[in-house]
């Protein structure tokens, strides 16, 4: 049996491992129309400074993957919901890679192969989550739900606080809220 020394784990191996131990990737899934399944989750972020994290969409069919996608930009991108639509999925999350501030809703609309159509941001200057995604009743879209960050002061401060985000987009991702910036 090999016994690693306790002198040489550094402060920098130490690190890692508990930071893979407290942080596993969470791994999501929905049932897909076909019988198939999506399963969805953030990466481990990554980069010189550690800030560029990732959503990962897999399709599978039984045991067999049929395509997976990697979306997002240079900063953290988070998912938080995939919901199946006609011709695709669209996946709903929040990103620091796009958009107008610190963190914003994205959506974005995958076809039945995993090719990106499109995507979205929607958000003001504060932060602003995207946590889950449902059909409007009258079937014209979707709606968005989550949280926004409300700050009294033109910058972050202790007075700022969450309240409860909701948009309502067109099936094309058009915002159809007047108070969220597109």
């Amino acid at each position: 049996m090999y016994v690693i020394e306790p002198k040489f784990i550094t402060m920098f191996t130490l690190f890692f491992i508990l930071l893979f131990a407290l942080h596993p990737i969470n791994v999501n899934e929905i049932i897909t129309s076909d019988g198939g399944k999506i399963n969805f989750y953030d990466t481990d972020c990554y980069g010189s400074d550690g800030t560029d994290c990732d959503i990962v969409v897999e399709k599978y069919l039984g045991e067999r993957l049929e395509w997976s996608a990697k979306i997002g930009g240079n900063s953290w991108d988070y998912v938080g919901d995939v919901l199946e639509v006609e011709n695709g999925f669209l996946v709903l999350g929040s990103t620091g890679s796009y958009g107008q501030g610190n963190n914003d809703v994205y959506l974005t609309k995958l076809d039945k192969n995993g090719e990106e159509m499109w995507f979205r941001t929607y958000g003001n200057f504060f932060n602003d989550y995207g946590r889950t995604i449902l059909p409007l009743e009258d079937t014209s879209g979707y709606i968005i739900k989550g949280e926004e960050q409300v700050c009294p002061t033109e910058n972050v401060s202790d007075r700022c606080y969450m309240k409860e985000l909701i948009i309502r987009i067109a099936a094309n991702g058009d915002n159809l809220n007047s108070s969220i910036k597109e």
